[in-house]
């Protein structure tokens, strides 16, 4: 690392007037550029098509989140708005270095953006001009994360180099070494944002920020009225196919999902005939009945993790307990041999002590009840497994997106990631507490009859 700052130094600082250009500041406008990457990917046809077949479909989202899909569309638009700020903050920041007047005025014109009308004419979303401002900025964000490799390879052999002197061990294979990574970290600096200037980086950055804004108001705004106003002139409507029986979201090619439009239906009807898992052993819980609508009072000035009501798991700071909860039980469901004492007491002190006195309450009422109805007890333990897998059938994936949706969430801090990521409103975080602690009491007490 010594070489490397002296490199820097002779170059000049990050801000030197004779060459502009980012080096360390790369790490910090690769992470930024990755995160607007993944943000236009999840905007696509496709993704879009499969978050509204997806989770926002799924059993588990709306027995336990909600089946308002304006409610949890939403919810998306404002995890996107928010993720999309997060690069706003960090593009504003580094247009303040750039020569050219336009970028350096970039946090004005994003607020002006927000305030007025957006003419998609010059914002195509599809165009090939963005696709490939895309793919710049995919080539840049991995070449800088190779460099970042690079150095912490090139650290870890100097550090060895060091502690190898001291016994007076012949180091020339090392020295080859050192030698070749101070090669690739020069090799990498020339072909990522290191050796970049402000005003090509930000002016990738930006554009694709005007991008994604627009996309969001196009797609989410007859769900958010508080958002921009899109304006599309008749030029541009003519080469803008809309979604068959929608008004949501913007399709290029119609005909691909015109099949699957005609079998779902508009968005926006809400289906009369939802499909339910049957009602379980103990009869207590099931998916008849209305399933419920969340709240739609949001705090104001709130983030979207900071607005769950206050029914919900979230609220109650639970969901990421409750998952490992539910995944566990899950594991242990599907395990073929039988559940050990020691995991039963693991999965029993997890739980709240409110979650304790409900399960050892149904687990009277039902060994007993259980007891009378079976003497060898084949038949009720098969029944239970038939009812227990329907449950952990919709429950479980609600578990596992909140996992994802965690690790996704941290590693977004550290690693240059461009794929789309899990949403908030397909996990634990606003599902209503009653019904997801009814839920896994009741699948508790289907483990304790089968075992």
């Amino acid at each position: 690392m010594a070489w490397l700052s002296a490199a820097v130094d002779k170059a000049g600082g990050p801000f030197s007037p004779i060459k502009s250009t980012l080096q360390i500041l790369a790490f910090e406008a690769a992470k930024t550029m990755s995160r607007l990457v993944a943000l236009y990917k999840s905007l696509s046809d496709d993704e879009l098509f499969k978050l509204r077949k997806g989770p926002m479909k799924s059993l588990g989202v709306a027995f336990l989140n909600s089946m308002d899909e304006s409610y949890l569309l939403g919810l998306a638009c404002k995890e996107k708005l928010e993720d999309l700020g997060h690069a706003v903050v960090v593009v504003s920041r580094l247009s303040k270095q750039c020569i050219d007047d336009e970028l350096n005025r970039f946090e004005i014109a994003y607020h002006n953006k927000k305030q007025g009308i957006i003419d998609v004419g010059n914002v195509d979303f599809n165009s090939r001009n963005v696709g490939k401002a895309i793919e710049k900025m995919e080539k840049y964000a991995n070449a800088t994360s190779a460099l970042h490799a690079s150095l912490v390879a090139l650290n870890e052999l100097e550090v060895s180099e060091k502690k190898m002197q001291k016994p007076k061990i012949n180091i020339d294979y090392f020295n080859e070494e050192i030698n070749f990574q101070r090669k690739q970290v020069l090799h990498f600096r020339q072909i990522s944002l290191w050796s970049q200037t402000f005003d090509t980086s930000v002016g990738l950055m930006a554009r694709i920020v005007f991008v994604i804004y627009a996309r969001i108001c196009t797609i989410f705004g007859p769900f958010v009225p508080s958002l921009t106003c899109i304006y599309i002139p008749k030029r541009k409507a003519l080469h803008m196919k809309v979604y068959p029986e929608t008004s949501y979201c913007l399709l290029v090619d119609k005909e691909k999902y015109k099949e699957h439009a005609s079998k779902s239906g508009p968005i926006m009807k809400a289906s009369r005939t939802k499909p339910r898992p049957r009602r379980s052993h103990s009869g207590q819980l099931c998916l008849s009945g209305p399933i419920m609508k969340a709240s739609r009072t949001e705090p104001k000035n709130k983030s979207l993790i900071q607005s769950a009501p206050g029914n919900t798991v979230g609220a109650a700071g639970l969901a990421l307990h409750y998952a490992n909860i539910i995944i566990m039980a899950e594991s242990c469901f599907y395990s073929t041999t039988s559940i050990s004492n020691e995991s039963r007491e693991n999965m029993y002190e997890m739980l709240p002590i409110s979650l304790k006195h409900a399960l050892r309450r149904k687990l009277k009422g039902h060994l007993s009840k259980d007891l009378e109805e079976s003497d060898e007890g084949q038949g009720l333990a098969q029944g239970w497994k038939e009812a227990l897998g329907e449950i952990i059938g919709w429950l479980a994936p609600v578990a596992h997106d909140t996992l994802r949706w965690q690790q996704e969430s941290d590693s977004q801090q550290q690693k240059l990631d461009s794929e789309p990521t899990a949403l908030l409103m397909q996990t634990l975080h606003f599902s209503d507490l009653e019904k997801t602690e009814a839920a896994i009491v009741e699948v508790l007490v289907g483990l304790s009859c089968i075992y």
